[in-house]
């Protein structure tokens, strides 16, 4: 049998790397898309391909382009024939006070975090093989109010709550679309210790998540058959809080 493929944006770097990695272990053949780590992608998929004896394509596409969903899944149809798994990674974050986010910005964050999950999963639908599982990454933030420097981020991931209710409805039962929704597991450089230590306070578990909690939630959404339309929160407890 020929292997399974998976596609997932954004993962060159960080999150998305780890989640490229976890499906080249499993035996997957991967669609690795980047907006622009040339460098991470290509020694990512040298590992990955020595490592796992897997296919690795790269393939380099800026998602603020409306037209980029479309030519990533077609990129996928080209190298591999089939496709079998989608993760939505790629996402962007710009931390601005709510009187400096300028429409330029509020527009971008709304195509790479909404638009482009979006024409996506349209375009993976019509060639998806029957069984086949689509999962977003979304956001703890997505369910809060507290963030005021970050509510183009937070409005984006709250609106992709509803794109996966919506499109789990239409594409069933041919295809599930899940998310999950993790909390703070690689914060941003310039997030100080004592931001990190006040947020953890609000946490049950006491710690930050790792990109493997998130891996972890990701393959029990792609192996669980009967679970469609889900948002799974991966964030030590923190929603207890709200």
């Amino acid at each position: 049998m020929p292997n399974r493929v998976a596609l997932v944006t954004g993962g060159a770097r960080r999150v998305g790397a780890e989640i490229v990695r976890s499906f080249a272990l499993r035996g997957y053949d991967v669609v690795l898309h980047h907006g622009n780590s040339p460098d991470a992608a290509a020694m990512l998929a040298a590992e990955l391909r020595s490592a796992h004896n897997v296919r690795i394509e790269i393939v380099r596409e800026d998602l603020a382009d409306v037209h980029a969903p479309a030519r990533i899944v077609a990129a996928a149809m080209r190298a591999f024939g089939a496709l079998d798994v989608v993760v939505s990674s790629a996402s962007v974050m710009m931390t601005h006070p709510f009187d400096a986010v300028t429409p330029e910005e509020w527009e971008q964050t709304s195509a790479i975090n909404l638009r482009a999950p979006f024409f996506l999963m349209q375009a993976a639908a019509r060639v998806m093989r029957d069984g086949g599982v689509i999962v977003q990454l979304s956001d703890h933030l997505a369910f809060e109010a507290i963030f005021p420097h970050l509510i183009p981020h937070q409005v984006t991931k709250s609106a992709l709550t509803q794109l996966v209710r919506a499109t789990a409805s239409a594409f069933a039962p041919r295809l599930r679309v899940n998310a999950v929704a993790p909390g703070l597991v690689l914060p941003p450089d310039d997030l100080s210790d004592d931001t990190i230590e006040r947020f953890l306070r609000d946490v049950p578990m006491g710690r930050r998540g790792t990109p493997l909690d998130v891996v972890q939630a990701i393959h029990f959404l792609v192996d669980a058959p009967y679970v469609t339309g889900i948002v799974l929160p991966i964030d030590g407890g923190r929603h207890l809080r709200r």
